[in-house]
C-alpha cells in the first residue's frame, strides 16, 4: 500500500520533505499558504544574498583607486536592484515548483491546520500515514515599539523598500541585524546598530565578534552594545530612539531584527498530541518524531540553529525515518556549517575556542591571517583569519571559525575534515594550491603544530 505523506509548510524543510517522500514512492501533498520556498527563498537567504552581492560590488568600486582604476561618482538605482533580486527569487521559486510537478507532489496553496487526524486546507481534508510539520518562523516584534508604523520594519519589509534609507537604525546585533548593516552601509546609508548583549553576533567567539565590530565600525557603522531603545518617538520623517545610556538616535527607518518566532499557533498541533514549548517550538526526539507517532517535525519550528541547510537535512532524515523504519537514524548536528554573510564573511563549524574550553576541552589552536596570503592581498581582502580548534590530547579537530574572504565557502573543507575524524596535523598535511585563499586553512593547521614555514 502506498504511504500517504502530508507536509505542512513549503520552505526549505517542507519542499525537501515532500520531494524526498515522493522519491521514496509516497503519495505526497504539500500545503503552503504563501509561496513555495518559504522564508529562505522569498524573504530571507536568497533575496538578501542578491542585494548583498550588489553591496559588495559597490564596496569594491568605492576602493577601485587602490587597484589603479579611476571611476566616476557611484550612484545607486535601488528599484533596479530590487528588480534584479526579484528575478533571482522568481527563477529559484519556479525551480521548486517544477521539481514538485516532476515528482507529482500535489501542492495546495492555502493555510492548513490539523483536525481529527487530518490536515484541512482549501476546503479539502487530507488523511495521512505520516505528517511532516515544517511551518517555519516569522520575524519577531518588540514590545513597546509600534510595529505597524510605516517607519518601522522587520526583515520582511526590506524587500519592498523603494529607496535606500539615509539613516537606518537597527535594533538587534545578531546575524540578521549585522547582515543588513553590511548591506546598507556601502550603499551610503548612515547605519547604527543597537544590541543589548555585550557583543555582536552572540553565537561566535568573543575574539571574532570584536574583530568584526572593528571592521564594521571602520566602514562607518555605529555600534551601541549593552543598550536598549528605551523610548521611541515617531514622526513623519522617521523615528527618534532614546537609548539606555541617554543617547538619542535619529533615523529615517527603524529595522527591528531581534530574532524569529515559530508559526505554530492556531493550527491544531496541541490537539493532535504534539508537545509545544512555551516559546512555540515543537518538541521532537533524536529521530525527529513528535509525541504523536504519525507526526514528525523539522526545521526552524523545532528550535536550535535556524539554518535553511540544517532544515533541509532534517527533512531528509525525518522522511527517511518515517518511510524506512527498519533503518532509522538519529539526527546528527555535530557538523553543521553556520555562515554569516556580513562584510567580511564569517563562518563556523563545530566548536569555537570559547565553547570548547567551556565544555572542558584542553584546546590546541591553529591560526593564520589572510594578510599573509597572496591571493587575499591580490583581491584586496586581507582582513580576517582562520582559527582551527583541536583537542590538545588527541589532536582531533573540534571546530573552526573563519572571518574573511570566501569564509562561507572555505568552512566546508574543515567540516569534511571534522566529519572524517581528521587531526589538525592531518589537515595540515593536505597539499593546497598556491596562490589560493584556501591555503590559509593549511597554514592554520600547520601553525597549530608550529611547522608552518612562514608563520611558525
Amino acid at each position: 500500500m502506498t504511504a500517504r505523506v502530508v507536509v505542512l509548510g513549503g520552505g526549505p524543510a517542507g519542499d525537501v520533505a515532500a520531494l524526498r517522500a515522493a522519491q521514496m514512492g509516497a503519495e505526497v501533498v504539500l500545503v503552503e499558504r504563501r509561496e513555495l520556498g518559504g522564508t529562505c527563498l522569498n524573504r530571507g537567504c536568497v533575496p538578501s544574498k542578491a542585494l548583498l552581492a550588489i553591496s559588495a560590488l559597490a564596496s569594491k568600486i568605492q576602493h577601485a583607486e587602490d587597484f589603479g582604476l579611476r571611476v566616476g561618482e557611484l550612484t545607486f538605482d535601488f528599484p533596479k536592484m530590487q528588480a534584479r533580486k526579484d528575478e533571482i527569487v522568481l527563477k529559484m521559486r519556479h525551480g521548486v515548483e517544477a521539481a514538485c510537478q516532476r515528482h507529482q507532489v500535489k501542492v495546495v496553496a492555502a493555510q492548513g491546520h490539523l483536525d481529527q487526524g487530518e490536515v484541512v486546507a482549501a476546503g479539502e481534508r487530507f488523511a495521512y500515514d505520516h505528517l511532516v510539520v515544517s511551518v517555519g518562523t516569522e520575524p519577531s516584534g518588540l514590545p513597546g515599539i509600534d510595529m505597524s508604523h510605516p517607519r518601522v520594519i522587520t526583515s520582511d519589509g526590506v524587500w519592498t523598500l523603494t529607496e535606500i534609507p539615509r539613516r537606518l537604525l537597527i535594533i538587534g546585533g545578531g546575524v540578521i541585524g549585522c547582515e543588513f548593516a553590511s548591506l546598507f552601509a556601502p550603499l551610503g546609508a548612515e547605519v547604527t546598530v543597537v544590541e543589548m548583549l555585550p557583543q555582536l553576533l552572540a553565537g561566535v567567539d568573543r575574539r571574532t565578534a570584536q574583530q568584526f565590530q572593528r571592521l564594521l565600525e571602520a566602514r562607518g557603522v555605529k555600534v551601541h552594545l549593552e543598550e536598549k531603545a528605551e523610548a521611541i518617538r515617531y514622526h513623519d520623517g522617521g523615528v527618534t530612539a532614546k537609548l539606555t545610556k541617554g543617547a538619542e538616535i535619529e533615523a529615517d527607518l527603524l529595522l527591528v531584527a531581534v530574532g524569529r518566532t515559530p508559526q505554530t499557533k492556531g493550527i491544531g498541533l496541541e490537539q493532535a498530541g504534539l508537545v509545544v514549548s512555551s516559546r512555540g517550538y515543537v518538541e521532537v526526539d533524536e529521530y525527529l518524531r513528535t509525541a504523536n507517532p504519525k507526526v514528525w517535525a523539522v526545521g526552524d519550528c523545532i528550535g536550535g540553529l535556524q539554518l535553511a541547510h540544517l532544515a533541509s537535512a532534517e527533512a531528509n532524515r525525518a522522511v527517511e525515518n518515517a518511510l524506512d523504519p527498519a533503518h532509522r537514524r538519529a539526527m546528527d548536528r555535530t557538523v553543521v556549517p553556520n555562515c554569516i554573510f556580513t562584510s567580511p564573511e564569517i563562518a563556523t563549524v563545530g566548536l569555537h575556542a570559547d565553547l570548547a574550553r567551556d565544555l572542558g576541552h584542553e584546546v590546541r589552536l591553529g591560526q593564520a591571517r589572510f594578510v599573509g596570503e597572496a591571493k587575499a592581498l591580490a583581491e584586496g581582502e586581507p582582513d580576517g583569519y582562520v582559527q582551527l580548534v583541536a583537542d590538545a590530547g588527541t589532536d582531533r579537530l573540534l571546530g573552526a571559525t573563519i572571518i574573511g574572504p570566501h569564509a562561507v565557502e572555505l568552512i566546508h573543507e574543515v567540516g569534511v575534515a571534522i566529519s572524517d575524524g581528521f587531526t589538525m596535523a592531518e589537515l595540515g598535511d593536505v597539499i593546497h594550491a598556491h596562490p589560493t585563499v584556501s591555503e590559509v586553512v593549511m597554514d592554520a593547521a600547520q601553525q597549530g603544530h608550529k611547522v608552518a614555514p612562514y608563520i611558525s
